[in-house]
């Protein structure tokens, strides 16, 4: 026994302000006005309609999402097999703070304080003298691509110079015999032979040409393009792919690292910046070393002449004087004026080595120069504590002041050169390599996990905006509410079928009859046109005759659908009901029903065969059928053609009704001259797919024609809108159970 299950659900809104002050809840103590109650629960229940909406849309449209899903994954999935997998190698260097000297001579660091700021060591990294110097000694300026559909054999390039106005462009190198080889310039004109192994030499207009292959396995006739390209360009090449971190925030430890395909010439590029690097700080801490070195040299002979000379001095005054032990005071004076003039000495000898290098008025140089002016100061003070002294302790004390910081200052320069001497045959800097570079073996790119879930993530989101903005775009209508606005009253809302589709592939598959309400009378769809059945009745009543056509406002509407379907549904009822398929051009009712679709309606028209010979029995009782026949080549005049209308004339006693599935109203004018013969026509809209504009113009065209159109039904209407009901505000939901 069949329980029908019927839900109604009225049209939700706000009513109207009220204007007198109604209170729905005390909240704090102070009321909250209903009407404002009601505006927020009205703004809830906006949101959430919309967010409905969105999910409906997305679901009715499922498959374009996951089409686009799988499209953008599959794309992601071909990325990560045919993109070239790209290398990183890295190496480790430290940077110290201060130079530093080899064992026991640390005491060097005085004449070397200026620290390396680590953004300058990053700048000296990246610059050509660096760089440059790298790219020269790899031949990194020499591009070889080889040439061919196969491609060629290897080659090695250590030399190639050509004139400047050459540069960037490509040469062609042919491949002889037994490692001979010709070079062609960017004009196709051999410059240059040689052989393997041998530097080959060409003079060429505004310079020469230079080769020097270290070796050619390719076969005779490879072909190769060898670029010279300018020292600038590469540099900056390079410079962008280099990339320097450090490691920890003043820690001095510094990360190279590089990216690239071939793995092998990443590591001897980047071990070669290290080495580069590091073999010019060793060269500029030993030019410094020996700029110094040299000034010490100068002063040394001249400190020595004045330590004799202030020897000399004072031995020659105790012999005149006889022996003369200091006081103790006298001692502590001098001992202070000794380490004053020791430490001025030394100061003015470093500020002497630093003009050499800045200018007067550099930081280093100013800084100096205050320690000296308060050195000074300090003298002056001693100075003036030995001058309250009695002549003979005074002038003791200046001759034995001056012995001690002349020898005091030759002995510290002296042992100073010798270090000096060390340090620049050692080649001490304040870098080194801590982790040499080693080949990667593992591609860190692409990721390809975090590649696939990046393009299935967009893939999800471009179909999700693809099909907002497509349903914007369209713009269907998608409530009967509004086709009856128009003055054209909605029959019946047929749900959407998914075993239609699987019906239809079973026909085509073994011929059987594709029709639902054939196959499965229980069906939603079907309950549907049972109304639709009840209707029309209705709409006969006052008809000129029991011909009904069924049309739509353009292709892929379901007129087919309802026109099979509804026929079995009259029938059913124990009618007597002709099905014809007036479609003349794209007519397909003959393959749901098994038959073939020669010997049909065309050719009853142009009378080669009678109308007898053109109905056909579908396998449902009472329902008859005539197929379209053979496409003509002219349906619109063959339609027009008086056969056509006496036919209907002659067959309509013999039917209860004759239902007739036209084409398109806008696609052609068929369906007028069908309608202006029929009784009724019904007009079927698909949920969604038709805009208000051209179902407006499909009834306009309908009626200016004169034809009676009485409804319209409004198909494969989606499964959550039918939820939700008619429309979207009234409507049913309902299934047999058995």
């Amino acid at each position: 026994m069949a329980g029908i299950a019927i839900a109604i659900e009225g049209e939700g809104g706000t009513t109207s302000m009220l204007q007198k002050t109604r209170e729905s809840r005390v909240n704090g103590g102070e009321r909250e006005p209903t009407a404002i109650a009601a505006t927020r629960g009205g703004d809830r229940a906006g949101a959430e309609f919309l967010l409905r909406e969105l999910f409906m849309t997305l679901m009715e449209s499922w498959k374009l999402v996951l089409g686009i899903t799988l499209l953008f994954a599959l794309a992601a999935l071909a990325y990560t097999q045919l993109a070239k997998p790209i290398y990183r190698s890295e190496t480790l260097l430290q940077v110290e703070r201060q130079t530093q000297g080899i064992g026991a001579l640390s005491d060097l660091s005085n004449f070397f304080k200026e620290e390396s700021a680590i953004i300058s060591e990053f700048q000296i990294i990246r610059s050509r003298m660096v760089l440059g110097e790298v790219v020269k000694q790899l031949g990194l300026d020499i591009q070889i691509t080889p040439k061919g559909l196969f491609g060629a054999g290897p080659i090695q390039v250590d030399v190639f110079e050509v004139p400047g106005e050459w540069k960037g462009r490509e040469f062609t190198l042919i491949a002889g015999r037994q490692g001979r080889y010709k070079l062609l310039d960017p004009d196709n004109q051999i410059i240059l032979q040689g052989r393997a192994g041998e530097l080959s030499r060409a003079s060429v207009l505004g310079g020469s040409v230079e080769l020097f292959v270290s070796a050619l396995k390719g076969e005779e006739g490879d072909r190769y393009g060898i670029v010279k390209q300018r020292l600038l360009s590469v540099v900056k090449q390079l410079r962008r792919d280099l990339r320097i971190d450090e490691m920890g925030k003043d820690s001095g430890i510094l990360r190279l690292s590089i990216e690239g395909t071939d793995s092998r010439k990443i590591t001897r590029v980047i071990n070669a910046i290290a080495n580069v690097y590091v073999r010019q700080n060793v060269e500029r801490k030993s030019a410094e070393a020996e700029k110094t070195l040299a000034f010490l040299e100068v002063q040394l002979p001249i400190l020595k002449d004045q330590m004799e000379s202030a020897e000399a001095s004072l031995n020659s005054y105790r012999l005149k004087q006889g022996t003369i032990n200091l006081p103790l005071e006298t001692q502590s004076i001098l001992k202070q004026a000794v380490s004053l003039e020791a430490k001025l000495s030394e100061l003015a000898t470093n500020r002497e080595e630093l003009l050499q290098r800045f200018q007067p008025k550099h930081p280093r140089i100013a800084a100096l120069d205050a320690q000296i002016t308060s050195l000074k100061r300090e003298l002056r003070k001693v100075d003036k504590r030995a001058q309250m002294l009695p002549g003979t302790q005074q002038e003791l004390l200046r001759l034995s002041r001056d012995a001690q910081v002349s020898t005091s200052l030759y002995t510290t320069l002296l042992n100073k050169a010798q270090e000096l001497k060390v340090v620049k045959a050692g080649t001490v800097g304040n870098v080194r390599i801590i982790d040499p570079a080693l080949q990667p073996y593992m591609p860190v790119k692409p990721v390809k996990g975090l590649i696939l879930l990046v393009g299935t993530l967009l893939g999800l989101l471009t179909g999700i905006i693809v099909t907002v903005v497509r349903k914007q775009l369209n713009g269907g209508v998608e409530d009967p509410e509004q086709i009856e606005q128009l003055g054209l009253p909605v029959y019946a809302t047929v749900p959407n079928s998914k075993k239609q589709a699987e019906l239809v592939r079973r026909a085509k598959a073994g011929g059987e009859i594709a029709v639902l309400a054939n196959t499965d009378p229980d069906d939603l769809s079907v309950e549907s046109l049972r109304s639709l059945r009840t209707s029309l009745h209705f709409a006969q009543l006052d008809a000129k005759n029991n011909i009904i056509m069924i049309t739509g406002p353009s292709p892929g509407a379901g007129k087919s659908f309802i026109s099979a379907n509804l026929a079995v549904v009259l029938a059913r009822t124990g009618k007597r009901v002709l099905l014809v398929d007036g479609d003349l051009r794209r007519g397909r009712l003959h393959s749901m029903f098994g038959i073939g679709r020669k010997g049909g309606l065309s050719e009853v028209i142009s009378g080669s065969l009678s109308i007898e010979e053109v109905v056909h029995e579908t396998g449902v009782e009472d329902l008859d059928i005539v197929s379209t026949g053979a496409l003509p080549p002219n349906p619109s005049e063959l339609l027009m053609h008086e056969n056509f209308s006496l036919i209907l004339e002659q067959i309509a006693p013999f039917y209860d009704h004759i239902l007739i599935d036209s084409p398109p109203v806008l696609a052609v004018s068929d369906a007028t001259i069908i309608g202006g013969l029929a009784g009724a026509s019904l007009l079927v809209l698909k949920d969604g797919a038709h805009p208000l504009r051209e179902i407006e113009q499909s009834i306009k065209t309908l009626r200016q024609a004169g034809v009676n159109l009485r409804g319209a039904v409004f198909n494969r209407m989606g499964r959550l809108n039918s939820r939700f009901g008619y429309g979207r505000y009234y409507g049913y939901s309902y299934d047999y159970q058995r």
